[in-house]
């Protein structure tokens, strides 16, 4: 692989991304996601791959689905460019699996619907879902003709391997009505060079005309992705996944202090994939008002379930520090939930 010309860093690049890093990605998701004959578009960040696909996807007067828990800012992006009738909410069960016999019950139902949407890992879920869940949305999306976008911005972070498949560590499929999300802001920790891609098959005239017309979309809101950040993740890149890998398993020490913290309540969902936990409070008690509590009179920070579509839950994150640092924090947060609840 050739590498980056450095010394034109202050220029415009190509609309889809840097040749040489696209080349170095293309062999990234076929060694390491089993994706062959795809092509892939460089964003700034995942969050501009999402609204990349919501603008070339939806028309006026179409709909995207998206599984509560969700992603606000998939939901966000849906309601900026196509307004609030444009999301439609289906449900995750108590263990953030997404109810796919009410998804096909949507899809016969509402033929206005042309985009799904699932993260897996789940943010905020935690969750990792089985390749089997996931078959079952690729079949249906097929099924009913709609496009089936699959956020994997926490590929490295499947805690229990429910993705992988003999020689392939996380497994994307190839369907071309399957498009994927992936990002260098989590496995890399590259968040603030804001360096994500897209990736869409070439199988056949429809990845490759929605290819086409994204493209469209790439040039009038940033032109190109930054030169700078695509050199840097390149150079990541260049470290392997087993150097992500190794990293993500200190995460092992703060999530088992968050789940302890967090033992008071039930249920808990999460742990198996990403790096969030979610909890249900007790009945009654405001997400909001918990959250803020726990700022002001704790010390710590979390994000309520409500602004993921999830009132009464709380959402955990436990990678944002040092391990020892994460425990500070997961006594803090176990100190405030039993004074909270008993508050009751």
């Amino acid at each position: 692989t050739k590498e980056p010309q450095t010394y034109a860093l202050h220029t415009y690049c190509p609309d889809e991304g840097l040749p040489e890093f696209r080349e170095a990605l293309k062999e990234k998701i076929a060694q390491q996601n089993g994706l062959t004959n795809h092509d892939v578009m460089v964003t700034a960040g995942a969050n501009q791959a999402y609204t990349n696909c919501v603008l070339t996807l939806l028309s006026q007067g179409d709909k995207c689905v998206v599984f509560k828990p969700y992603y606000f800012n998939h939901v966000m992006a849906i309601q900026m460019t196509q307004g609030n009738d444009a999301v439609v909410v289906g449900s995750c069960d108590d263990h953030g699996i997404p109810d796919l016999d009410w998804l096909e019950s949507a899809l016969q139902n509402d033929q206005s619907i042309r985009v799904v949407t699932l993260t897996n890992p789940g943010n905020p879920t935690g969750v990792s879902l089985k390749r089997a869940v996931l078959q079952q949305a690729v079949d249906l999306c097929a099924k009913y003709g709609v496009w089936l976008v699959l956020d994997t911005t926490y590929e490295h972070f499947d805690h229990i391997n429910a993705n992988s498949v003999p020689g392939v560590p996380f497994a994307g499929f190839p369907d071309e009505h399957v498009i994927h999300i992936f990002s260098f802001s989590k496995g890399y920790a590259l968040a603030g060079f804001r360096c994500g891609y897209v990736v869409l098959s070439k199988e056949g005239k429809l990845g490759t005309e929605a290819y086409k017309q994204m493209l469209k979309v790439q040039d009038t809101i940033p032109i190109c992705p930054p030169r700078i950040s695509q050199v840097a993740a390149m150079g990541a890149l260049s470290a392997g996944r087993d150097w992500v890998h190794n990293k993500v398993n200190t995460l092992d020490t703060g999530r088992a202090a968050i789940f302890e913290a967090l033992s008071p309540l039930a249920p808990i969902m999460g742990g198996t994939g990403a790096m969030y936990v979610m909890a249900k409070l007790p009945d009654g008690m405001d997400d909001q008002e918990v959250a803020r509590q726990l700022v002001e009179d704790f010390g710590v920070a979390l994000i309520p379930g409500s602004f993921c579509g999830f009132p009464g839950w709380i959402r955990v994150c436990y990678s944002n520090l040092p391990p020892k640092e994460c425990q500070i924090a997961a006594n803090r947060l176990a100190e405030g939930i039993r004074k909270i609840c008993n508050e009751l």
